[in-house]
């Protein structure tokens, strides 16, 4: 069946103005495109590989993309504010989860000042999303440096398969206004897709953190030929952010203000079946405006300090598919990036810094025989003013019968220091002057890249009869050369700044559980259990063992989620999701946080009108005893909040 999918893959790959079947992606043996470039059918796939698909989309009744991805086994979702969010697999991540690597599209939305993702600037919204491809361990081999926990690979729809016009507004508790407004069409060789959204939320009740957003998006797809596409995607966000606590002389109450744009261009020739090569140029930019003045903790001194900073990543690749025999294939390509960051508040730089990169990545298929197929891949990078390193994946599928598949995996993966990491230089100073009085991070040392060594031992269940898909894995990984936050004891005042220091193991156990028993009815369940320890230099030069930071709480020892949906007969759609996650002691500013609890009710139902349909929700969040957890920080507690979410589609 998966020879079969990716037999069929290769022909439609042919016409890029007809998009992949949606069954070869939804079937029982759903077919993947992330974990080697190659499409291949999840038992070939050498990673361990969560698709969440439509069904769970809308089943979810997630309003924030990111709570879409509690969902996936061993995943953490914090909240920094009610709009600033982070995400993590296997913990260890403070509110710039930088060891996370986000695609669209193909394009890679990691900011290169901080690292992570701001994920309330992306301009996307949950309706546009064909399905998002989760792999849950270190990819570097495919997708390179900062794929370090994992990646996370959102694909959006093709124009041509959405309605003409769409309308969606939510409302409901915590000030939430959303209105999205989208228009798709197909005008010959070109489908196109214009899509603009604003979105107020005041945040969480305990918290100075209302926002709004506003967003527009577009999307061309154009069929030059049959043998050459081209894809066009743009888009730009702008909105402000409130921030700080009470009586915090370095993080107060603020409103800070984010802009974010991208442009991208991909060209895609197809040779023959099974033969194509693309050529992709994508740019981001990002501005964060946040300083403040503060004439009360250095009285009678008036003082200002910032954490503002502008950032932007110019990237081209190469990618060329072939196969090389009925038995093997093969996918490689080449890449160069440039990534600037500056900002007179976190860099004392004015202009623009500078960081180059280049790669080199392969992929190889074999299929030894009928039932074990060994997957081999690589990469290597070099960057600017760091020594080039190779990321390598090894792995070994067993096909112990037509239902059963046994999978051993090995990888290393690294992640280069952000800007902020090796050049951070932040001051208190005199307001209006920019003369410092007080330094507050000043890194000095040359880092190296962490980097993670991974092993796994994975089954892949296919029950079909049943509608049933069991996912397990057993696994191990050791973090090496980390990043470490330190306070310099030999520098006046003692500014933080960032050395190489310290070592973390995970080991652990993860199940990802599908049950379809009719085409109405789904059932999932993500379960991990895991067992951490590590410790890093916390003050520098250590002396103390208070020195010492102990790493063991990093990671939640588990973390449960289960979703559930049933249409009736009467079309009404019921679903429910709960998510569990225990203690946590979240990186950075993060705290320690006690077990979280949350459980969400779905109640939609769809209706029909001439040449249009649309859907009216109620959606009800973190309802239930013991749903005033906290999350992230201490002062973040959440209540429970309901939603009424309406969408309209005209044909």
């Amino acid at each position: 069946m998966g020879l079969g999918a990716i037999a069929s893959l290769s022909v439609h790959a042919m016409d890029a103005n007809n998009p992949l079947p949606e069954e070869l992606f939804f079937s029982d043996v759903p077919v993947v495109l992330s974990a080697t470039r190659l499409k291949q059918a999840l038992p070939d796939s050498p990673a361990s590989v969560t698709v969440i698909d439509r069904t769970m989309i809308e089943a979810s009744g997630a309003i924030e993309l990111v709570d879409l991805l509690r969902l996936v086994p061993g995943f953490q979702v914090g909240y920094y504010t009610g709009s600033k969010f982070t995400v993590s697999s296997h913990g260890n991540t403070d509110r710039f989860a930088r060891d996370m690597q986000v695609l669209v599209d193909g394009r890679s939305i990691y900011d290169p000042a901080f690292g992570g993702v701001t994920w309330s600037d992306q301009e996307l919204d949950m309706d546009d999303i064909q399905r998002i491809e989760v792999i849950r361990g270190p990819n570097a081999s495919t997708h390179g440096s900062n794929s370090f926990a994992g990646v996370i690979n959102i694909i959006t729809q093709h124009p041509s398969e959405q309605p003409a016009i769409r309308v969606k507004t939510v409302v409901g508790d915590g000030g939430r206004r959303q209105v999205y407004n989208r228009f798709a069409g197909v005008e010959g060789n070109l489908a196109y897709r214009v899509a603009l959204k604003y979105d107020e939320n005041d945040g969480f009740d305990t918290r100075h953190d209302s926002s709004d957003t506003r967003w527009l998006s577009m999307r061309g797809d154009y069929q030059v030929n049959n043998r050459d596409a081209l894809l066009l995607e743009l888009g730009h966000s702008g909105g402000t952010r409130e921030d700080g606590f009470p009586a915090d002389a370095e993080q107060p109450f603020r409103a800070t203000e984010d802009n974010h744009a991208f442009q991208q261009l991909r060209w895609t020739r197809s040779l023959a079946p099974g033969n194509e090569y693309s050529l992709q140029f994508y740019h981001n930019y990002q501005e964060i405006d946040d300083s403040f003045s503060d004439a009360i903790t250095f009285a009678p001194l008036d003082v200002s300090l910032g954490y503002g900073f502008k950032s932007q990543r110019y990237d081209l690749e190469f990618q060329h598919t072939f196969d090389i025999n009925p038995a093997q294939r093969m996918v490689w390509g080449l890449g160069a990036r440039r990534d600037q960051a500056k900002g007179v508040w976190t860099f004392k730089q004015g202009d623009w810094m500078t960081r180059d990169q280049y790669r080199a990545f392969g992929n190889f298929e074999w299929h030894l025989t009928d039932s074990l197929l060994l997957n081999l891949g690589g990469m290597y990078e070099k960057f600017e003013q760091k020594d080039g390193f190779f990321s390598p994946m090894a792995a070994l599928n067993l096909k112990l019968d037509e239902m059963n598949t046994l999978r051993l995996r090995a990888t290393r993966a690294y992640r280069m220091p952000t800007f902020w990491e090796d050049f951070a230089d932040q001051s208190v100073v005199f307001t209006g002057s920019m003369v410092p009085i007080l330094q507050t991070y000043k890194t000095t040392t040359n880092l190296k890249p962490e980097y993670i060594e991974s092993f796994e031992l994975g089954y892949l269940g296919s029950f079909e009869k049943l509608g049933l898909t069991l996912d397990m894995k057993l696994f191990h990984e050791e973090i090496k050369e980390m990043i470490a936050e330190v306070a310099d004891l030999n520098a006046p005042g003692q500014p933080f700044a960032y050395i190489n220091s310290g070592s973390f193991n995970i080991n652990g156990f993860e199940i990802g559980l599908r049950w379809e028993p009719s085409a109405r009815s789904m059932l999932h369940i993500a379960y991990s259990l895991t067992n951490a320890y590590g410790s890093q230099i916390k003050k520098n030069p250590p002396t103390l063992p208070e020195h010492f930071r102990v790493l063991d709480r990093r990671v939640p020892p588990l973390t449960l989620s289960v979703l559930g949906s049933h249409q009736f007969d009467n079309g009404i759609k019921l679903s429910s999701a709960y998510y569990y996650m225990d203690e946590m002691d979240w990186a950075g500013d993060g705290d320690l946080i006690d077990i979280n609890r949350r459980w969400d009710i779905k109640i939609a139902k769809p209706f029909e009108l001439e040449r249009a349909d649309g859907e009216i929700a109620l959606i009800f969040q973190n309802i239930g005893p013991d749903n005033d957890f906290q999350d992230f920080h201490t002062e973040n507690v959440w209540g429970d909040r309901v939603f009424l979410q309406a969408s309209l589609n005209w044909y």
